[in-house]
Formats: C-alpha cells, structure tokens, sequence
C-alpha cells in the first residue's frame, strides 16, 4: 500500500513537472518581452507552488540584483531594492549558484541572523536562473498559503521552473536586442536620410550661389572680347566685376570644402549613452572590415573588459571613427600583423589600437596635425585617418601616438564625465517624454523647455515638430510670451482660441493647424525648473478639457522624472534602466489599440454619474489611456483567440502586471496603479489577479471594468461581430451584483441613454 502511494506521488510530480515543460514551452513562444515573460514565469511558480508572495530578480549592470516582477511585495520596496551578490537571501543564492529550500530560516545556519520582516512564515525557496554557467537573476517564492513550509516537490518543480526561466529569459534578451538593432537601424537610415537632404539643399543653394558669379563672369569677358574699342574706366569696371565675382566663387568654394571637412560640431545628430565594448565588438564583427583584414590576414585582438564605462557620443560618428581608423592602419600593415585593441580607466576611459610595427609619419600626420584634406591629393587610407581626426575633435578626444622600431601605439584618452553621460541620458529622456506626449494626445507639436540656472530664461531642450532654427533661437525670458507667464506663475495654462485671448491674443502662426494650446509647469522642489508647450491636433480639430486633463498628469510624471534624477538620490545604472523601462512603455503605447476618446468619455460620464470622489474624476483620463498597456506585450495570436489554453489564460491574466511594471519607472501612484492592477476584479471575488470583493475592488478599477467591457461589446473581435449599445447594456446590467458593481452598472446605462 506504502509502495503504491509513493508511486502514485512520483507520477503525480512527473505529471506535473511534464504540464510544467509544456506550459513554459507554449510561453516561450507566443512571449519575447522581458517584463512579460518574468511576470509570467513567476504566475507559474506561484501557481504551482501554492505561495502567496514571490519574486523575480535579475542581475544589472553593476552586478547588482534588483526585482522585475513580483507579487504581494510593496511597490516602494520593489522600487528600491538593491542587493550586492553575497548580500542578503537573494544575494547568497546569486553567491552560491545554488538553489535553496529552507523550511525554518531560524533554524537554518546558512541564513543566521537574517531577517525576514516582510513574510508571514519562515519557509522559502530561492533559485539561482542560471544559463550555460552564467547568472541572471534569482528566482524566490515565498508564504504559502496554508501557512505550512515548502516541500521538497515544490522544490523540485520549483528549479525546473527556474531552468525554464532561464531559458525564456534568454529569448526575451535576444529578441530585445533585436529589437533594438531595428530601432537603430531605423535611426541610422533617418540619419542618412536627413543627411541626404541636407547635401541636396546645400548643394541646391549652391549652385544657385555659383550660377550667378559665373555668368557675371561669362558676360563680362564676352563683352570685353567681343569690343574692341573699349575704354579705360569702362575696361576697369569690367575687371572690377571679374575679380569681385572670383571672390565671390571662392568663398562659396571654400564654404562647400568646409561642408565636405565635417568641420561643424553641430553635425552631431544626437548624443547617446554609448556602451564601448558592445561597440567594439559589434566594429570588430563586421564585414567590411573582417574582409580587409583578410586581404593581408591581419589578426584583430580584443581586450576589452566589460564593465568598462560607458562614453558619451553621437553612435553612427563614433562607429565610423573606429572602422575608418582600423582600415586606414590596416593599409601600412604586412601579412600576418596583429592589431590588439585594449582598455585601460584611470581619470580617462584609454582605448589602445596597439599595431605590431612601425608606422610611416604620413599617418602620423593625417590623424595628429594635417589641418587641411584638399591641399593634396590624398590617398585613400589618408582620407579614412582624416576622417577619423575630425571625429576625434567632435567628441573633444585626445590622440596620443607611440612610435618604437617595431610597433606602433595609439591612444584615444577619453575624458570619463559622469555629468555629461547624465545630461545625455536626461536629454534622451526628455526625448521620450515628448514622443509619449505627441502620441497619447495626437500631437504634431510638443515641446519641453528648461530655465538656465543663471538667467531663468527658457530654452527648449527637446521638441518634435520644431525646425532646427526655431529650437536655436527661441529663448524666452520669465513672464515673457506665454511659456514666460506659465513659468512665472507656475499656473497651467489651456486656451481654447489663441486669437481671442485677452491675456496672450496674437494670430495663429502658419505652422499651426489649430488656435488651441496647452502649457504646464514642470516644477522640482516647488520650484519651477521648465514649460511643457502642447499644440497641433494631427486630425486639426482643437485640444478639449479632457486632453488638458491628461496632459497635466503626464507633465506631473515628467516634474518627477525631472525631481528624482536631479536631486542625487539615482545613479547612472538608474537613470538606464528608466530609459530602458520608457523605451519599452513608448514601444507598447505605440502598438496600443484602446486610445479613443469614447472610451475615455464613458468612464468619465460614469464616475460624474455616481458622483465620484474629484481626485478619481482627475486621474481617469489618464488610466483610460494606458490601463491596457499590458495587452501589448502578449501574441495578438492569443488575443484573437475565443478558447485559451491554460497557459495562454495564465499568460493573458498576467497583462495587468505588465502594465503596472510598464508604467513602474514613470508612475509614482500607488492609486493609479491598483486601479490598473484590479481592473479585472469581479464584484463577486471570482476575478483576477486577487479575487477581490465588492468595495475592496478600488472604485475606479470597477468603473473601468464595467466601461472595457462595454467598449469590447461593441467592437468588432476577429471572433465574433460586435452588438448594439442597447444590447451590450442589457449584457452589463446582467451582470450586474456578479461581474461588476450594481451602482457603475446603472451609472453605466444612465449615461447610455443621455448619447
């Protein structure tokens, strides 16, 4: 009998670590988003384990564990944690490399005198993620349910999914990297593109500015060669008009040569936080080098660490700068000469081209002191070594050169300037807040303007829809104009019609489809620090209340953004990650589906129907935007479907976590974020992700429950035809008591009936 309730355990857990394989497996591939799949993945040990708390955490860039994805833990907790290796539970996991079952950590001597505050019992599991012998992250589930400690078939099922995570994981990081070769490629091709036209318009005026010195020219000759008896005064103004023209022709020569030189700074597109040694072994790989290495079966050596700091530079510039400098160096080598590339961080991040022989003082010449390319007719390999100078001078690099009798040595000595990789990191940042601003409120004009510490004038510091010469030359005083007022004021500003305004009334200008705008106070420590200036409908129809409403709450994150990395509180591995958490929100909101103004306008009416508090009559525009986010991150396969697996059920009842963890870096509130976490409540306690019940669920999340299911009713699915108002309303009311909130489910009918 023994014998058989053992077997019928072993089957049990082989059953389930087999269901475990399967679901993970199907995950696998209908995910590849990083935030997505960890939430994922911790549902599953959650599920499996019958725990009430756990956690997901993954390695960053200083080699530190911080959480990704968690459940039951709170979210200022969550935000702040930070752990080296070896420090804490988590940290000697990540340590050890081993997983850990611990059924009474009090009595447990690995963990002695650890503390536990934040959890109801004394048993855990924690497991290392690890892939192909290296680190990612640390897996924890803890609290079971019935207050009982962790087996050790929990345990088991519990590495397994920790393999499967790392695994899944994997994925998610290439296919990000993959996503973010896309991106820039896509900005090298803008960058080619505008480089293109700007060579057409130059060369357009060009030749407009060349045509006319020469047919004065023309015309002065063939009048002083076709007239024979011409005077002396008359001949003088001839050869007046030929030499004032030749200057003319050389100045606008000598303009085009400086164009050609890249001698302007300005030409640096835009400044970004530049991983060297992922550079440099991107530069290293690539073919158009490799193939000229193999011309004379030259060897490239990399030693490059990779906790090297990161530099500060426009990518596309400094990529040539590499690939032109080795192939210019690669033409005075001999077969089998070896070029290493080393690193070396004292007050200066130091990249060494060290060269297994000695260079001509031609190449010296080209990369240290030639001051001019067309003085001579360069070769080729000078031309690329010249290139690369000027690159050098952009970034304000310093060239040192060893020359011995059988090798050579340059040295990039790159000034290592924490605040200008934060100025770019906040500029990149700013970027993106104005592309999230331009698409949640259909915008073709936005702008964020900063006051100058000494003068308090603003300037815009980021802007889409602005031509480069009105970005260079606004500069607006405080009380000036209507930033200057918003600014001096610290009020926000909407005005319905520009023209009609007492205060700021002047006429549209041309580029503005619409006479509405909206200005906000972006402020730190109470003080305002900038404007956030919103214009131009795409679809020309004017900006409405609900878009200044919506636009207040996104400038309050912005002000945010702006208090928390300014105040020293966040380093440079911080201010990344927010970069990299926005760049994953921008790329959500991009492919998100429910931006429409219905939506928005009937959770509105519904909170004014039952009279809801003012502060969630506030915030909810902004909820209705982005509740969803979440549903972006999951295959539209799955969101097409009428009948889901268990494990694509599982993966679409995680979207809320994938919001919530979307919306983390920028979102500071914690109403906003349980309003968007407990959308998916029923009001009976059958829902998800808590299993909440009646006025436990947060009052807006029963508002939007009931107006997404509206709005969803009267859509049309791939699986089926959408229904009337009437009849999704009749669906809604009967629901009403179970599925959602009898007082929103009524509210929700008034408000029909009023449209």
């Amino acid at each position: 009998m023994d014998h058989d309730s053992t077997l019928t355990k072993e089957l049990d857990l082989l059953k389930r670590k087999f269901e475990i394989f399967q679901e993970i497996s199907r995950a696998i591939v209908a995910i590849d988003n990083i935030t997505s799949v960890a939430n994922l993945l911790l549902d599953f040990a959650i599920n499996y384990t019958d725990a009430e708390k756990g956690s997901l955490m993954l390695i960053n860039e200083k080699g530190e564990l911080y959480i990704l994805a968690a459940r039951d833990i709170d979210t200022q907790f969550i935000r702040n944690y930070k752990a080296k290796i070896g420090e804490g539970i988590a940290g000697i996991v990540a340590k050890d490399c081993m997983p850990f079952l611990v059924e009474d950590i009090e009595k447990d001597h690995r963990f002695k005198g650890k503390k536990r505050d934040r959890y109801k019992t004394k048993s855990f599991i924690s497991c290392p993620i690890m892939s192909r012998k290296k680190l990612l992250g640390v897996f924890n589930i803890n609290d079971k349910r019935d207050g009982t400690p962790f087996s050790e078939d929990e345990f088991e099922l519990m590495k397994i999914i920790a393999n499967q995570a790392a695994i899944a994981l994997e994925n998610a990081f290439l296919m990000n990297q993959l996503k973010h070769k896309a991106i820039e490629m896509e900005e090298i091709n803008r960058k080619l593109m505008e480089d293109d036209v700007a060579k057409t318009d130059y060369l357009t005026r060009v030749s407009h500015e060349l045509r006319t010195p020469l047919n004065s020219i023309k015309g002065a000759i063939y009048y002083l060669l076709r007239t024979e008896n011409l005077g002396k005064d008359a001949r003088k103004d001839f050869y007046t008009i030929i030499s004032q023209e030749t200057g003319t022709l050389i100045s606008v020569i000598e303009n085009l040569l400086d164009f050609i030189r890249l001698e302007d700074e300005t030409k640096i597109v835009r400044k970004t936080i530049i991983n060297i040694a992922v550079l440099l072994r991107e530069i290293s790989a690539s073919k158009t080098l490799q193939n000229e290495l193999k011309k004379k079966n030259l060897l490239l050596e990399l030693l490059v660490k990779d906790d090297i700091s990161d530099i500060v530079g426009d990518k596309l510039k400094i990529s040539q700068f590499f690939l032109n400098l080795l192939e210019g160096l690669s033409h005075y080598l001999e077969n089998g000469d070896v070029i290493r590339v080393r690193t070396e961080e004292n007050e200066f991040l130091e990249i060494y081209l060290d060269v297994s022989r000695r260079m001509p003082e031609s190449v010296l010449n080209w990369l240290l002191t030639a001051k001019k390319l067309f003085d001579t007719d360069p070769s080729e390999e000078a031309v690329k070594l010249y290139l690369a100078r000027k690159v050098a001078e952009i970034h304000r690099w310093n060239l040192e050169f060893t020359n011995s009798e059988n090798a050579c040595s340059l040295c990039i000595k790159i000034l290592r300037n924490t605040e200008q990789k934060f100025e770019a990191s906040i500029k990149a940042s700013l970027d993106m807040f104005v592309e999230f601003v331009s698409d949640m409120l259909n915008v073709d004009i936005c702008s964020i303007m900063l006051s100058d510490q000494i003068t308090g004038d603003l300037t815009i510091k980021s802007s889409q829809g602005l031509s480069d010469d009105v970005i260079g030359r606004t500069r607006v005083r405080p009380g000036d104009k209507i930033a200057g007022w918003v600014a001096i004021e610290g009020k926000p500003l909407f005005i319905e019609n520009v023209e009609n305004d007492p205060k700021f009334g002047k006429k549209s200008i041309k580029q503005y489809t619409s006479k509405s705008l909206i200005a906000l106070p972006l402020k730190y420590q109470d003080k305002v620090v900038g404007v956030l200036n919103i214009n131009n409908k795409r679809n020309a129809e004017e900006l409405t209340v609900t878009d200044f409403r919506i636009a207040s709450l996104i400038s309050e994150r912005i002000s945010y953004f702006i208090n928390k990395f300014t105040s020293g509180e966040c380093d440079e591995s911080d201010l990344k990650r927010f970069m990299n958490s926005f760049e994953s929100l921008i790329s959500a909101e991009k492919r998100y589906h429910k931006k429409q103004s219905v939506l928005t306008e009937l959770i509105i009416g519904i909170l004014e129907e039952i009279d809801a508090p003012e502060e969630d009559k506030r915030i909810a525009p902004y909820i209705s935007l982005v509740y969803d986010f979440g549903l972006t991150l999951i295959d539209d396969s799955i969101l097409m479907k009428k009948h889901l697996s268990s494990s694509e059920a599982r993966s679409l009842k995680s979207h809320p976590y994938n919001t919530v963890f979307l919306l983390d870096t920028l979102e500071f509130s914690d109403d906003i974020k349980k309003a968007i976490l407990h959308h998916h409540e029923r009001y009976d306690g059958t829902g998800y992700p808590d299993g909440l019940k009646g006025d436990a669920i947060p009052l807006l999340s029963r508002v939007i429950s009931v107006a997404d299911s509206f709005f969803a009713m009267t859509m049309d699915r791939p699986y089926r035809k959408k229904v009337s108002k009437e009849k999704a309303t009749e669906e809604i009311m009967r629901g009403a008591g179970s599925l959602y909130d009898p007082a929103v489910a009524s509210a929700l009918e008034k408000v029909i009936r009023k449209t």
